[in-house]
């Protein structure tokens, strides 16, 4: 890789490779002749590599891939559309000896040991997938613009779907099973579903899923198939997108330049100003503390910031890339006090010709 268009401005004793998805989009007037096209960005303390994979887009595509295809092939009733949907990797998820990867209508499992493409796992609800959870048992995913939660075996089959209602009821419709959903590109700009759901984990018998709409997590009891809200009292505006439990306490990103870390009411350390005998606490769940990059030592306003990864006491972040911004998006790392303990950066130039790409942003961190 030619280093003047990856730099890395800190060099810091962190010998863990770091893996980071990212998405991509071309003018439509440009025409892609490439088999594989980047998404996957493995970065080390003395090492950094770009990994190319396919990525259907329509239903002949399908027929031409050349690696081993687990779940349901194209159904018959399945659509072509003029808009395309983008390119590159979502949610990411370690199990085992893979990395798994989600893109807009498949998950990809990538053997760790040489990031090489062990198959392609898809079926026809898979759409705009953001997070992905992956275990032993299941691969969790969200048909986003129906706020439908989906889940399926390591070989692509559907077990089971359910949807969150605005009234917080979790319903099935069957009806979404008879819809290829894999070809139908995002409609509008913007946060797409009532909740738009970005980020998807299972505690015990609960899915816990980062609410982009209302900025706090949703949580379904899987044992009664009832929803609710985990709120938090954000102190400033927020677009929550990924949000992990690391050390007892929940690390999210805000799109807008943005951690904030939240733990429960009665462990955390800001208490009540004054108490008042008889009289109980104020109503609260989780409350939440503000990261700001621009006033951390990494010194800037990102223009975008999604996908987070803690490791020990270091939290990791994609930041920039959206559309009409520099050609460039970085890996950046921070000490919860703001200390900067990492930055790599990737331009636009290492994923493809600058002059017809809309954007290129990272959306996942996961550490190997």
């Amino acid at each position: 890789m030619n280093k003047s268009h990856l730099q890395r401005e800190i060099k810091v004793n962190f010998n863990q490779n770091l893996a980071v998805s990212f998405v991509h989009a071309y003018d439509d007037t440009h025409k892609i002749d490439r088999e594989a096209l980047p998404a996957l960005w493995i970065s080390g303390e003395d090492n950094h590599k770009i990994y190319s994979f396919p990525f259907p887009r329509n239903v002949s595509d399908f027929d031409q891939i050349d690696f081993q295809v687990s779940g349901t092939l194209p159904l018959k009733n399945a659509k072509n559309f003029d808009k395309l949907p983008r390119f590159g990797f979502t949610g990411l998820q370690s199990c085992n000896e893979y990395l798994y990867a989600g893109s807009w209508n498949s998950i990809y499992e990538i053997k760790k040991k040489d990031y090489s493409l062990n198959r392609i796992i898809t079926n026809h609800m898979m759409n705009d997938m953001h997070g992905i959870w992956v275990d032993a048992n299941h691969i969790i995913t969200v048909l986003t613009g129906k706020d439908t939660i989906l889940i399926s075996s390591h070989d692509g089959e559907i077990i089971d779907h359910f949807s969150v209602g605005r009234d917080l009821k979790v319903y099935k419709d069957k009806s979404y099973e008879e819809i290829d959903w894999r070809f139908l590109s995002k409609q509008f700009r913007g946060a797409t579903g009532i909740w738009h759901f970005n980020f998807v984990q299972k505690f015990n018998h609960e899915i816990w899923l980062t609410s982009r709409n209302i900025n706090s997590f949703i949580v379904i009891n899987l044992k009664t198939k009832k929803a609710f809200i985990r709120a938090m009292n954000h102190k400033t505006v927020v677009l929550l997108h990924d949000g992990v439990l690391h050390d007892g306490e929940y690390y999210f990103t805000s799109i807008d330049g943005k951690i904030i870390i939240a733990s429960e009411a009665e462990k955390n350390k800001i208490k009540v100003r004054e108490g008042f005998d008889g009289i109980e606490e104020f109503s609260r769940d989780m409350v939440a503390e503000v990261i700001r990059l621009e006033e951390t030592e990494y010194g800037t306003y990102p223009n975008w910031c999604r996908g987070i990864a803690c490791f020990e006491d270091n939290i990791f972040v994609t930041v920039d890339g959206r559309y009409g911004s520099d050609l460039s998006f970085g890996l950046l790392g921070l000490k919860r006090n703001g200390k900067k303990v990492l930055e790599r950066r990737m331009k636009w130039l290492e994923i493809g010709d600058d002059k017809y790409i809309k954007y290129v942003t990272g959306f996942d961190v996961e550490v190997l």
